[in-house]
């Protein structure tokens, strides 16, 4: 029999350990700002230049440019744009 609990704290663990919660704020940052678009079009782009901004202030004030973090902005803004067209 299969512990119920034991198998949730399992795929818990696994989906933390890949989607880090900064990386999930990446995310959900990139698609909510994407969202203005529905109240005023040019904003369709406010996600993905929040996206470059922040990690270009990551570069100039901690030395690092990281990847992860502009892959799912960059996600988030193409999940954004979907839901516009769905909600436009």
């Amino acid at each position: 029999m299969i512990d119920i609990k034991l198998l949730y704290k399992q795929i818990a663990t696994t989906t933390l350990f890949y989607l880090r919660f900064d990386l999930q704020l990446h995310f959900f940052w990139g698609m909510f700002l994407t969202l203005f678009a529905v109240f005023w079009s040019p904003f369709i782009y406010l996600g993905f230049i929040a996206t470059l901004i922040k990690d270009a202030l990551d570069l100039w004030s901690k030395g690092r440019w990281s990847w992860d973090d502009v892959v799912f902005g960059v996600a988030g803004c193409i999940v954004g744009v979907c839901l516009v067209g769905i909600l436009s």
